[in-house]
């Protein structure tokens, strides 16, 4: 390192001359000298959809230990040292002296983010200056954590468990389009889903057991059923609504999607449950245990035709929400176990002991899955392809914010993803955008 030197014109000139030239000798990498009042470092921010990648050049130094990103909503002061405050956190620390890069999403729902960077060599520390980036994300009131959509429509439905309401919200631009109070439901699964041009909304608490139907797109209450036991599961297709309950005379039973008449039913497995649907005729129907798998093949009246026990079921199953069905897999379970209409196992997303999927979804052409996974308390957005199962390839990892996630929406090679965050005093919630 070359310190400033003032050089006076006088006799002793060569002799000035070359002190500096020892001093550039002696200051090398391994002997970086004092702190700086300016900044030392130079970081640069790139914004990407809810992404930001921050980059540097590397520090070579002999005494380096390790880099220390600050984030903040405002401008982070320069000191001699990281300082920590109810404005500045770490939002990340890097022993590897060769990483130079990390990319990051918004984690204070603010719409203003700063970052600086510390080095910390040996006892002393090199700073940059302070980056700034406008992050444009969609953010609203509500303990919405519920959530479903449909392929085709520009909107998502969300159910407000702290203000009982059901919402109608455009995912692209983060209007609310419509709103109805609902006093009947507390914590819904919701499934969108279109049949000869009429679209309804289907959705139902496990527990207490009841299901209420609406029409979209105005959101008016059509019908109700209660039932006597745990709602496990529930999965419309056309004009039928297939669910899992805790009945033991009639524990998978197949519904008149119009006027929610039992059509069928029959005797099943015990448990929490999942239903996979897989198009043909006759249709199959999947309903997944941990245990066990019981497929079902049903005819075009809506009767169960045929019913095959396989003794091999899913770990750790979820509610139905948190899955994924394509034409041709099934996933779901705390590895992102895959199963094909057979019922057989062909793949995992995941086998990490201390990793837990919160929520999957296929790509438009059912050649990837889009899962969330809390892995070692980390969150993380991934993108893995399945062609070529049971080897899975990760095409894309973000780290992604800390929250409750309902749902994730794949359009135009974007990933929409809403959660709810409780950085406030109250819940709010969130829609993120990734790029596909």
């Amino acid at each position: 390192m070359l310190y400033p030197v003032k050089i006076n014109r006088n006799p002793s000139l060569s002799w000035i001359i070359a002190a500096i030239i020892l001093m550039a000798q002696a200051c090398t990498l391994d002997d970086p000298g004092n702190t700086s009042s300016s900044p030392a470092l130079t970081l640069h921010a790139d914004q990407n959809l809810s992404l930001i990648t921050l980059s540097w050049d590397p520090v070579n130094v002999t005494g380096f230990k390790e880099y220390i990103l600050l984030q903040s909503t405002s401008d982070i002061p320069n000191g001699p040292e990281p300082e920590i405050n109810s404005e500045t956190i770490v939002l990340k620390r890097i022993d590897d002296r060769f990483t130079h890069s990390i990319t990051v999403s918004n984690t204070l729902f603010a719409p203003r983010l700063c970052f600086k960077l510390y080095t910390a060599v040996d006892d002393r520390f090199l700073y940059s200056q302070t980056v700034c980036v406008d992050q444009e994300f969609t953010l609203f009131n509500g303990f919405q954590d519920r959530a479903g959509h449909e392929d085709g429509l520009d909107e998502v439905i969300l159910f407000d468990r702290s203000n009982g309401k059901v919402s109608a919200i455009n995912y692209k631009t983060g209007i609310l389009t419509r709103s109805i109070s609902d006093n009947v439901l507390t914590f819904p699964i919701i499934d969108v889903y279109t049949y000869e041009g009429t679209t309804n909304i289907f959705a139902y608490d496990q527990s207490p057991p009841r299901m209420r139907k609406y029409r979209y797109s105005d959101l008016t209450a059509l019908t109700f059923k209660d039932f006597p036991n745990v709602l496990f599961a529930l999965k419309v297709y056309k004009q039928f609504i297939f669910l899992s309950t805790d009945d033991q005379s009639k524990s998978f039973q197949v519904l008149n999607a119009g006027n929610l008449n039992m059509v069928d039913s029959r005797t099943s497995t015990t448990g929490n449950r999942n239903l996979a649907i897989f198009e043909g005729d006759p249709l199959t129907v999947l309903e997944v245990s941990e245990n066990t798998i019981r497929k079902y093949k049903i005819d075009a009246t809506g009767h169960i035709v045929s019913s095959d026990l396989i003794l091999d079921g899913i770990t750790q199953l979820s509610t139905q929400n948190t899955t994924a069905t394509s034409d041709t897999y099934f996933v779901a379970g705390r590895f992102g176990t895959m199963i094909n209409r057979d019922g057989e196992k062909v793949g995992s997303l995941s086998s990490g002991v201390n990793s837990f999927i919160q929520l999957n979804r296929f790509s438009p052409d059912d050649q990837k899955v889009i899962s969330i996974i809390n892995d070692n308390a980390t969150v993380l957005l991934k993108v893995n392809d399945i062609t070529h199962l049971p080897l899975v390839t990760t095409l894309a990892s973000y780290e992604i914010p800390s929250a409750s996630y309902s749902d994730m929406i794949v359009d135009d090679h974007i990933i929409y993803v809403v959660g709810v965050t409780f950085a406030t005093s109250q819940p709010q919630t969130f829609i993120l955008k990734y790029p596909y």
